[in-house]
Order: C-alpha cells, then structure tokens, then sequence
C-alpha cells in the first residue's frame, strides 16, 4: 500500500470509530472517554506501523550498501587482476624485442 493509502486508510478507520462513538446512546463522559481511548489506541497502531516501516526500509538500504560494497570489491579484484595479466604480457613482450 502507498503511504497516501495508508494515511486515508488510518484516518477514515479514526473518523469512522469517533462517529460510531458519537451516535452511541450513553453518556458524554463515557463517550469522551472511549473516544479518547479508542484514538490513543489508533495512534498507537500507526506509531507501530511507522516503526515497522522504518525498520523495514532500514533493513533494506544497509542490504544493498552491502551488495553494491561487494560488487565494488568484486570489479576492483577483477581490474586489479586483468592489470597485472597486462603488464605480464607487456614485460614478456619488451622481453621477446631485447631478445631479438
């Protein structure tokens, strides 16, 4: 779900439960009460959402600094090693004209 989703889900989920509590046939001290606990609980469920998304997104960028580490450590072993057969052949080719 996109973060816009979600935020209309939550508030539409909020506005919905405060509405229901409104109608509701019982006292405006209780039903103060269980609105005001009814959205500390909501607030509490999109706090843990947050982490857990943040946990998540976290989790992901250090898994891919890691795999882009490791791929350039990869292509710098690679250049490194096809540098050296280079300069092997350029010495055994500067070798071969003393020769001659």
């Amino acid at each position: 779900m996109k973060g816009s989703n979600v935020a209309a889900f939550f508030i539409g989920a909020l506005a919905g439960g405060v509405v229901a509590l409104l109608y509701a046939p019982q006292s405006g001290r209780k039903t103060r009460r269980q609105v005001r606990e009814f959205v500390e609980d909501e607030v509490d469920q999109v706090k843990d959402f947050a982490d857990r998304t943040v946990y998540k997104a976290k989790t992901a960028v250090n898994q891919g600094v890691a795999q882009v580490r490791e791929g350039v450590s990869q292509a710098r072993r690679f250049v490194q090693d096809e540098m050296a057969d280079v300069k092997s052949e350029l010495c055994d080719c500067e070798g071969d004209k003393k020769q001659k």
